[in-house]
């Protein structure tokens, strides 16, 4: 009887130890889970994304634009990341943007590849005067011609003024990023690409540096504010390899009389057809005191005006057009209330601006006609009357998009189709129709989209881009390969617009073709 009783009473702490062991593992393998830090992402709620966040959610491909191996610290945020070679070493290094916990503007956050381990090392965090997203951007581009990349973000701080910096990685020591250029006005400030040579494109020799242009009002009039603010001061910045840094290259003062005064004889030639070309296209009031920015719409050609403020508007006739001194007053008839007259009453300001006073036939004093009175700004960067100089951009995309049949994704799942106004988008359980439109904003081609229906499946504006593809082709009994534009393919990327700008913006991004070898971003 003992001698059973002692295998038992073995068999029996066994047991005991063994539940111990496992009960220990597991709270010390919750406790070592706990502590793991894992990025957060912030994606702000749209009225159309907050349809398709399941499908956003479940997808794997929209999930690894915002995932990072950048180690982050505690308090910080990810909002956006970007692959760039920073000390050009061959592996890509990456660039990510937070926000702090203490701090609403957001930090730039370089990060090097070490290729041995794997691991990614944290330079020091740059601070940037931004504290909105949708007014920032970033990318990596290489400015001197070194074939060394740089690091630009750019974009309009709170005050309103529009800030560029441009970054360089210095190897010597620790390493770190240095600044090369910084730029702030209250114009705008752009890089000037141009064209360089085949042996740089080979990496055979050194290219062209890319100069930076500044506009900014001349504030040195005090006597005249109005004047001083229409007067403008145009700055070149050159790359000064001696010094490692842009330097003033020139300063040319422009006068407002001496910009404007050949283009306003020109509009102001005494016939109607001319004013009215000159005020067909997109403008925008420039002050608004109820917080909602109201747009007018002039289709010279088509005879109509349209008046729109948040997701309303009203379409108008233009019946009738006279001239008179620095202006023009115009007739127009409401398309759904034919006995409701306006009439708008237009001076000429500027080459891109006008003042506006609106009238109805009742002869009563409307408090929400009276809001579309003040002055109107346009829509674009360029000459308001370029009839005679198209953009060929802007020509190759609208030839491009309408010659087309149909623009599909790889799979299929997504096509796309255009006509010379209207638009349709196509995916299996979706068929949406609308107008679209193409204008250039800055340096950067947009189509606007507006559904037929009251929700559209698809952001407002998109950027747009041509592909590239690779070539070989022979070159001193050589075969190199060369990347050229592909017209075949248009890659559309959401944003958002200010009249002077572009940036990106939440939603999808869509690489389409003709053909069956494209791929949705």
């Amino acid at each position: 009887m003992k001698a059973r009783t002692i295998p038992l009473l073995f068999l029996f702490i066994v047991l005991i130890l063994g539940a111990a062991f496992f009960i220990s593992q597991k709270l010390i393998g919750g406790n070592s889970e706990k502590q793991f830090t894992r990025a957060k992402v912030v994606s702000p709620k749209t009225s159309s994304s907050e349809s398709d966040e399941n499908e956003r959610s479940s997808s794997g491909i929209e999930a690894e634009k915002y995932e990072t191996f950048v180690p982050l610290l505690g308090g910080e945020t990810l909002l956006s990341t970007l692959t760039i070679d920073i000390n050009n070493d061959g592996y890509d290094d990456e660039v990510i943007v937070v926000r702090r916990a203490d701090s609403q503007n957001m930090f730039i956050v370089p990060a090097i590849l070490n290729p041995d381990s794997g691991n990614y090392k944290r330079l020091e965090a740059i601070l940037t005067p931004f504290t909105r997203m949708r007014t920032f951007s970033y990318t990596g581009m290489d400015v001197t011609g070194e074939h060394k990349n740089a690091l630009i973000y750019q974009g309009v701080d709170n005050d309103g003024n529009y800030v560029m910096e441009i970054l360089h990685y210095l190897s010597d020591g620790e390493g770190k990023m240095v600044s090369i250029g910084k730029f702030s006005c209250d114009g705008t400030v752009f890089i000037q690409q141009v064209e360089r040579s085949e042996s740089y494109e080979l990496s055979l020799s050194k290219g062209e540096s890319f100069s930076v242009w500044v506009y900014k009002s001349d504030r040195s009039d005090s006597g005249s504010q109005a004047a001083s603010e229409m007067n403008q001061i145009q700055q070149e910045y050159r790359w000064n390899a001696l010094a490692q840094h842009y330097m003033l290259a020139q300063e040319i003062k422009v006068t407002a009389g001496r910009l404007a005064a050949k283009e306003l004889s020109r509009i102001q030639d005494g016939t109607v057809e001319t004013f009215g070309a000159f005020l067909s296209g997109l403008w925008y009031k420039t002050s608004n005191s109820d917080g909602n920015i109201r747009y007018l719409f002039f289709d010279y050609e088509n005879n109509e005006i349209i008046q729109l403020v948040s997701d309303v508007q009203e379409v108008y006739e233009w019946e009738d057009s006279k001239l008179r001194h620095n202006g023009i007053y115009l007739t127009a008839v409401n398309a759904d209330i034919m006995s409701l007259n306006r009439r708008f009453d237009i001076s000429l300001v500027n080459l891109d601006e006008i003042r506006v006073s609106i009238r109805d036939s009742v002869n009563l004093l409307i408090k929400e006609n009276t809001m579309w009175d003040g002055e109107y700004k346009k829509m674009s960067l360029q000459s308001s009357f370029e009839n005679e100089a198209r953009d060929v951009m802007m020509e190759s995309y609208a030839k491009e998009l309408t010659s087309v049949s149909e623009w599909t994704s790889s799979d299929s799942s997504v096509s796309m189709s255009f006509d010379k106004f209207r638009y349709t988008f196509q995916t299996a359980d979706i068929q949406e129709y609308g107008i679209y439109t193409l204008q250039k904003i800055g340096d950067s081609y947009v189509i606007q989209l507006r559904a037929d229906s009251e929700y559209s499946h698809l952001n407002e504006y998109y950027e747009l881009f041509f592909g590239s593809k690779i070539i070989t082709e022979t070159v001193r009994n050589r075969t190199v390969e060369k990347s050229v534009i592909d017209y075949g393919t248009i890659i559309f990327t959401p944003v958002v617009i200010t009249p002077t700008e572009c940036f990106s913006t939440e939603g999808k991004s869509f690489t389409m073709t003709s053909s069956k070898d494209n791929d949705i971003l």
